[in-house]
């Protein structure tokens, strides 16, 4: 077993070990796509993937944080474009 497991917080180490057992040589990101849209969907938010291939999961803001701004993350920590394309519904 990883020792990433006995890291804190578990519960997000958990969650990021799980995404590093996942094949995804460059090209071939089906499996991961797959277990992007069935991780978000299990937690009951709008999971999908959108024209250009990139996994969407939405997340309802609390009342407190309606604030019309908007929060997003991205595994390569580009696109801001496109992520501020998702955030004009608020």
């Amino acid at each position: 077993m990883s020792t990433i497991l006995s890291l804190a917080p578990q519960n997000v180490w958990k969650h990021f070990y799980s995404l590093t057992q996942i094949p995804r040589p460059s090209g071939h990101m089906e499996k991961i796509t797959e277990f992007l849209l069935g991780f978000g969907k299990g937690l009951g938010l709008e999971s999908f993937v959108d024209e250009a291939g990139n996994v969407i999961i939405r997340k309802p803001a609390t009342p407190v944080w309606k604030t019309g701004r908007c929060n997003s993350s991205g595994a390569h920590g580009y696109g801001s474009a496109e992520e501020q394309r998702y955030c004009t519904r608020f």
